[in-house]
């Protein structure tokens, strides 16, 4: 093949990028954490100062979006923080680049920088703080999950033959289910180990712990990992953490429920995903919808019938202990009002009995219909 040059006729500035990030920090990053650090190396090259919001509206993008990849460059030590004396945010300073394989810590960085110890200490601090700071605000807010990407069949080919960590867990994949990944399960797998910047340390325990919960469906499985990305999980540690307080729920309803001697069902599993991650109820909410359907059907509480009680706390906006304990005066206010028959006109905001829904909503419905009268 013919060698090429590229040239330009056109008499526009240019940044100067490290080779070094090109060759080094650029390949492991998610792609918007190099649009946002590129436009940093366009910005120290105008000289003009701005916000975090000015960078965030010239991608057309949250400012959660670009602390989300300023905080990502602060980790690999490719950009850092700026602070004044009384710890008010300053400025971004780009630091000077090495090969990877020879990349200092900090306290080097900081010693090339030509801080003195007890400044270098302060500002490591300042910059700890910040992150933490930018992490806070992530689990208070909803995570951008980024946008999946449509893979060629060649270029996953590809990476299946050349990546040895990526070619590995496919086969470990292929060897649990039992059969070939089928041209969308790769789609998902490819964009998990890409898009969410999943190591193949972590990959390797998602697969692991969705085939424990007898799940070997892809679907599953990316549904898993987008739920870890929002709550930053990003090591193994901390995804057996999450799945350790997981699984204690597991437990926890099949003990309340009297069932013993066995782990929970495909259908279990289906109904306290729902109630954990689509209804986003706590533990305690959920065992106390076991302890009442108990308490009303102490021969044939099933899962079905906490079910319904949950679908009711939850179409009435219950977030906590105290809500549904709201409801339960306002309902025996209700019933003490049909007994000495001052009933109202107000039952379209009546809360239904968790203890007998359906007979409830008959009751309610009976009573709407006679006061229409």
């Amino acid at each position: 093949m013919e060698t090429i040059t590229i040239s330009t006729k056109n008499h526009e500035t240019y940044s100067s990028v490290s080779n070094f990030f090109i060759d080094y920090y650029m390949t492991d990053a998610n792609g918007e954490f190099v649009k946002v650090y590129l436009y940093l190396v366009r910005l120290l090259n105008s000289g003009r100062a701005v916000t975090v919001a000015d960078i965030a509206d010239h991608f057309d993008s949250t400012e959660k979006d670009i602390c989300r990849a300023i905080r990502y460059w602060i980790k690999e030590n490719v950009v850092q923080l700026e602070y004044t004396s009384d710890n008010v945010l300053t400025g971004i300073t780009l630091l000077p680049l090495t090969p990877k394989s020879s990349t200092d810590d900090n306290s080097t960085l900081l010693s090339m920088l030509g801080v003195e110890s007890d400044s270098a200490q302060k500002k490591a601090a300042h910059k700890k703080q910040e992150v933490e700071e930018i992490a806070a605000t992530e689990e208070n807010e909803p995570v951008a999950v980024p946008e999946k990407i449509n893979y060629k069949a060649s270029y996953i080919n590809k990476k299946i033959k050349e990546d040895d960590e990526f070619s590995t867990l496919i086969y470990q994949m292929e060897t649990l289910f039992g059969n070939k990944l089928t041209a969308t399960s790769l789609q998902i797998i490819t964009n998990i180990y890409e898009q969410l910047n999943f190591s193949p340390e972590l990959m390797e325990y998602l697969i692991e712990y969705c085939v424990t919960l007898g799940k070997k469906s892809c679907r599953y499985i990316e549904a898993v990992a987008i739920e870890w990305y929002k709550k930053g999980i990003k090591t193994v540690p901390e995804a057996k953490e999450i799945t350790k307080n997981y699984n204690t729920i597991y437990k926890s309803v099949l003990k309340e429920l009297g069932i013993q001697g066995r782990v929970a069902t495909s259908v279990e599993i289906e109904y306290i995903d729902k109630w954990y991650n689509t209804y986003a109820f706590d533990k305690s909410i959920i065992i106390e919808a076991c302890k009442r359907a108990v308490l009303s059907k102490p021969q044939s509480a099933n899962f079905n019938y906490v079910n319904g009680i949950l679908e009711n706390w939850h179409k009435y906006g219950v977030k906590k202990i105290s809500d549904i304990d709201k409801l339960d005066e306002e309902n025996a206010k209700q019933r003490k009002g049909k007994q000495t028959g001052k009933t109202t006109n107000q039952f379209n905001q009546y809360h239904n009995s968790t203890s007998d829904n359906v007979i409830s909503e008959f009751e309610n419905l009976f009573i709407e219909e006679t006061n229409k009268k």
